[in-house]
């Protein structure tokens, strides 16, 4: 009889960043290296959040401080390249600053930069975009971080 070696059980999976990303950002795939980026606007790919900062790896030689404005010893970036990224449970994620409040109990997608919209603002949004469900009591303002329980498809 076969086996199947188990990969993953429980907790977040670790991806390399492409491009600078905070923690607590949604990210998605780049598509063309391997690697994740912040999710963009209403994006169907979102894999899950940041749980913490990552840095893009373009540092040459002569740095000496990273995009934080850390200092780079050995060539080592703070923060790594790595990070590890939750796809399900209760985060506090940040509402675009030029949307509208997420009310209690509303369905949220991606917006800009990695971070959540109202689903039904914008009319492009479909059900396939849904990364969650607001379950901050008295809903989310513009700009503001609140509690949204990711829902990702497939998790």
């Amino acid at each position: 009889m076969s086996g199947l070696l188990h990969t993953f059980d429980k907790g977040p999976l670790t991806f390399s960043a492409n491009v600078n990303i905070s923690g607590g950002s949604l990210v998605e795939p780049d598509g063309t290296t391997g690697r994740i980026k912040p999710a963009t606007l209403r994006t169907v790919l979102c894999i899950g959040v940041a749980m913490g900062d990552a840095a893009a790896p373009t540092y040459a030689p002569a740095d000496s401080v990273d995009d934080w404005g850390n200092s780079i010893a050995n060539m080592n970036p703070f923060p790594p390249n790595e990070t590890a990224v939750a796809f399900q449970g209760v985060m506090k994620l940040k509402v675009a600053a030029a949307t509208a409040t997420v009310p209690f109990g509303a369905l949220v997608v991606c917006a800009a930069a990695g971070e959540v919209q109202l689903h039904s603002q914008g009319t492009a949004a479909t059900f396939d975009m849904i990364i969650g469900r607001c379950v901050e009591p008295g809903g989310i303002v513009a700009g503001a971080r609140g509690k949204i329980n990711l829902s990702l498809a497939g998790a």
